[in-house]
């Protein structure tokens, strides 16, 4: 009798338990787990890289006399061209195209590097100078500049997979100038000159990580190539005549670089 007490007894606590609980779970609300969140992985920007680049580009270009030593370029006496005149003014423009490499370094967001840049330039003109004592007198000039070379420190801030930066370093240009020198009567006889100037190089940029270790750019620059002394052949005058040259050219490129994994990470998915 006492055996059948008990596990009545047990059956009815556990009859009242298991009701218990499933009133408790019946009342308490269905939350959902939170959600964790997705943090998208850094570009990195560190590595070294190579590339080209396409464009175009302008100038402005000045010849002045400073030694007409065969009397008015090789013409003795006439003083066509005194010492201190403009022997010639032009402003090539064309297209560019070239290659470029460096290497970046990436703390936090600030991205430190190098660049070397070769351009290959179409830029190229035809002008017109009067001669400043006889203005029937002209002189009928191509122009042209034919390489361009950059060495560049860059600095930039980095927005994960785009980057804003600005450069500046060393510039160097080659170019020449081919012409006639005319009068009403005819013409006098021809000229040219080669030249080569450096001197500096200022610009900014904005680059975009498309995809890991790829990015596409796009950046200007103006580039200040000074005074040099240069000598302008005179021919069928029989000398050569000294004179400053002076340059200054502003381009627009776009480029793509590729940046290899050597001496720094790849970059992530973003």
């Amino acid at each position: 009798m006492m055996q059948r007490l008990l596990l009545a007894t047990a059956a009815v606590c556990a009859l009242g338990i298991g009701s218990a609980s499933a009133a408790d779970l019946a009342a308490r609300p269905y939350t959902k787990a939170p959600a964790v969140p997705f943090v998208s992985p850094v570009y990195d920007w560190s590595g070294f890289y190579v590339g080209g680049h396409v464009g175009g580009g302008w100038a402005d270009q000045r010849q002045t006399v400073l030694d007409d030593g065969f009397g008015g370029l090789g013409l003795a006496g006439s003083g066509l061209f005194p010492n201190g005149s403009t022997f010639n003014r032009n402003h090539p423009s064309g297209v560019l195209g070239g290659v470029q490499g460096g290497f970046n370094w990436q703390f936090n967001n600030i991205v430190l590097g190098v660049e070397g840049e070769y351009t290959w330039s179409g830029m190229k003109t035809t002008s017109r100078t009067l001669d400043p004592v006889f203005p029937t007198v002209d002189i009928r000039s191509s122009d042209r500049i034919d390489e361009i070379a950059t060495v560049t420190g860059r600095v930039g801030y980095a927005f994960n997979n785009w980057l804003l930066y600005g450069k500046g370093g060393w510039a160097w240009a080659r170019g020449g100038s081919e012409g006639m020198i005319e009068n009403p009567a005819g013409v006098f006889g021809g000229f040219s000159s080669r030249y080569e100037n450096d001197g500096w190089v200022a610009g900014a940029g904005v680059e975009w990580g498309f995809a890991p270790n790829w990015s596409l750019k796009l950046e200007y620059e103006h580039i200040d190539l000074g005074h040099k002394a240069i000598q302008v052949d005179a021919n069928g005058f029989g000398g050569t005549v000294v004179a400053d040259s002076s340059t200054r050219i502003d381009t627009v490129k776009a480029g793509v670089n590729y940046r290899f994994n050597w001496g720094g990470p790849s970059a992530s998915h973003y």
